[in-house]
């Protein structure tokens, strides 16, 4: 199913860049404040189901922004927010979560070269230990296991293993109860799992703080705070939640010296309580996922309620029909439609 959006996409998105339609958008659309993006890995190697933006994808997609849009670092924008000065016009804002090695290997040589600005939201307990993130680290076990089935506390039943399919399905399904779990219980699970299904993740695809130090040399790259382990704090109690931000928090001071870090929830995962935490805690801004918001200004949002996109894992089409199309207007267009279609026929 995915496969077939995916690839519907593609083939609408084509239509409409080689129709002239997404030109004619650029030419005649004002678009007053900032759209906000993100990704996540950059590497042509998908692996523990995160799919990855390919870096020759996202070249291509960040010449295509800085020829048509003003890339903007997010404390420019955030200081917008906080003098309430105007969001510079037709403005885009590059940001990257997680701290992945192919960030500086992949992503950075690209922004360089077009020398623009971006954010890397960090994991800071994987910058210092190397392990990946929880929900990649399970997924890697569960991809390069020999074993044919796994047995485990986290599950009612022992799990096939034998194909790619039930792979992934086992992996759905030992990650839903890790999605509740604080950091030490969770931890003890997944060595556990790493026991059982004979796999040692790698430590190597993490940036370090010397990575993240020299990356912050160059001028261009800006760190805010992932949490300490990546946690869905909504999911987790509210003083072990307190705990993963202050910690993510002084991290970045004591190793970067960055005093007041932008935030960002790991999974989408917050509630109204948590971003009030995010203000006490000294961070500088946060963004509150889903609020359907495409452009970041003082009418629309405020350094607490800032809105992003995901970075298509598709060509630079993909994003031209995104950023200038009428993808989006087609997407909201057709999902009531097709829910009022569904209604009726129950």
């Amino acid at each position: 199913m995915m496969a077939m959006k995916e690839a519907v996409r593609r083939v609408v998105s084509g239509g409409i860049v080689c129709g002239g339609i997404s030109a004619l958008g650029r030419r005649f659309r004002r678009r007053d404040g900032a759209m906000i993006f993100y990704g996540h890995r950059v590497t042509d190697r998908d692996e523990g189901y995160l799919e990855s933006l390919r870096p020759a994808w996202l070249e291509d997609q960040v010449a295509y922004l800085a020829r048509h849009y003003e890339i903007i670092p997010l404390s420019t924008l955030v200081r917008c927010f906080e003098k309430r000065t105007p969001v510079p016009q037709n403005s885009v804002v590059l940001t990257f979560d997680d701290g992945f090695r192919d960030n500086l290997e992949h992503a950075f040589p690209i922004l360089e070269r077009y020398q623009v600005p971006a954010t890397i939201f960090l994991v800071t307990g994987s910058v210092a230990s190397g392990q990946l993130p929880w929900s990649q680290r399970l997924g890697y076990l569960v991809e390069h296991t020999d074993e044919p089935s796994i047995d485990d506390p986290l599950v009612d039943r022992p799990l096939d293993l034998s194909t790619s399919t039930r792979r992934r399905q086992a992996y759905e399904r030992i990650k839903q109860p890790l999605r509740g779990m604080s950091r030490v219980p969770r931890e003890e699970a997944l060595e556990r799992l790493g026991r059982r299904l004979k796999v040692d993740p790698p430590k190597d695809q993490m940036l370090t703080w010397d990575d993240a130090r020299l990356m912050m040399s160059r001028g261009i790259i800006e760190f805010g705070a992932h949490t300490y382990s990546h946690p869905l704090l909504a999911r987790i109690p509210l003083a072990e939640a307190e705990w993963e931000m202050s910690r993510s928090r002084d991290d970045l001071r004591e190793h970067l010296g960055i005093e007041q870090p932008a935030f960002c929830f790991p999974g989408g995962s917050y509630d109204d309580e948590l971003v009030s935490q995010v203000r006490a805690l000294g961070f500088r801004s946060v963004f509150r996922p889903h609020r359907g918001v495409r452009l970041n200004n003082l009418e629309t949002a405020d350094a607490f309620s800032l809105s992003r996109m995901g970075l298509p894992n598709a060509p630079r089409y993909v994003l031209e029909a995104e950023t200038d199309g009428p993808m989006n207007f087609l997407r909201q267009w057709i999902r009531p439609r097709r829910a009022a279609g569904t209604g009726s026929t129950h």
